[in-house]
């Protein structure tokens, strides 16, 4: 009875712990199709957006045309329209809402059992057409406001690098991108030693142009697709894509040359630590990504500052475990 029992508590274990696995994929899965929508609209380009946007069209002119002029799809109209003015460009909205325009007057005019007079369907005419453009002037100008802000929230008011906030989110749409295509994704910490001297010998001028100077040195020295973001104070974070740790190392070698030779056509007695770590295998978190390449840099500082530190991680396991190091 007591073998019977103790089997009985094991299975009851056992479904408690299934219980909470499947409650767990259930919980992560929208925040893991959230990301995944998030990356499909980034690499969505252009054509392919008004190319959807003119098949959503042809879709509801279709069936404008199946359900007779006595129903009005001019809401319907507007799904297309407002998407092709917010993902691909404001003429491409005007585009998509004067084919609007058309193709329910023609649908109109081809099943209404009466017909209209012309100055009552060139009426219909005009206040549609103005609806849609409406929408594509409102949609525009909302977009462009929503982008300046973002903007503004997403960069360092001083380097006109990105910020912290902007970095990381870049780097969560980079690490889901990985995911999928398996490619490799370095991450590496750059730290001003000494910048505190330059700010109190030659005073916090001084310390802004160095802070400026190393941005655009790191900008200048790197991809369009690789990101550039000032974490705080004298430190730097890099993103780099579709990069091995070889090739990561050797760039890095370089922007450090280009950095120190910058220092010294300024007068300004400063070097950096670096630490730098490529996944060949995505970690489970931004954080896992961030706390190794900081980890790095620290351990740069405390061996005498000046210095570089490089790893390449095989296994996404977390910070701390055991890493295969180049």
């Amino acid at each position: 009875m007591q073998i019977a029992g103790e089997t009985i508590t094991a299975l009851r274990c056992q479904r408690r712990l299934r219980v909470r696995e499947i409650a767990g994929r259930i919980f992560r899965r929208p925040r893991a199709l959230q990301g995944d929508v998030q990356v499909w609209f980034q690499e969505l380009s252009p054509t392919g957006a008004l190319t959807i946007a003119l098949g959503l069209m042809l879709c509801v002119a279709v069936g404008d045309d199946l359900t007779g002029a006595d129903v009005s799809f001019t809401l319907l109209y507007l799904g297309p329209i407002g998407f092709a003015t917010w993902f691909v460009s404001l003429p491409a909205g005007t585009f998509l809402s004067i084919l609007s325009a058309i193709a329910s007057f023609a649908v109109d005019l081809a099943t209404r059992a009466v017909p209209l007079a012309g100055a009552v369907l060139a009426w219909n005419l005009a206040v549609q057409l103005g609806t849609f453009l409406s929408l594509v002037v409102l949609l525009a100008a909302l977009k462009n406001r929503l982008e300046g802000e973002q903007q503004l929230a997403r960069t360092d008011p001083l380097t006109l690098v990105s910020n912290r906030r902007a970095f990381v989110e870049l780097a969560a749409v980079e690490l889901e991108r990985a995911r999928r295509t398996g490619r490799p994704i370095t991450i590496a910490y750059l730290d001003c030693d000494d910048f505190k001297f330059v700010n109190d010998r030659l005073g916090h001028a001084q310390g802004d142009s160095l802070l400026v100077t190393v941005a655009q040195t790191l900008r200048g020295g790197t991809r369009a697709v690789d990101t550039v973001a000032r974490l705080g104070g004298d430190e730097f974070g890099l993103l780099i894509v579709d990069t091995d740790g070889a090739t990561a190392e050797a760039l890095l070698g370089r922007l450090r040359t280009t950095l120190a030779a910058a220092m010294d056509a300024n007068g300004w007695r400063v070097s950096f630590s670096i630490g730098a770590s490529t996944f060949l295998v995505p970690p489970g978190s931004v954080d896992d990504m961030l706390g190794h390449a900081d980890q790095l840099m620290y351990d740069a500082k405390r061996a005498g500052k000046d210095a570089a530190r490089f790893e390449v991680v095989r296994t996404p396991a977390p910070l701390g475990d055991e890493r295969a190091a180049s």
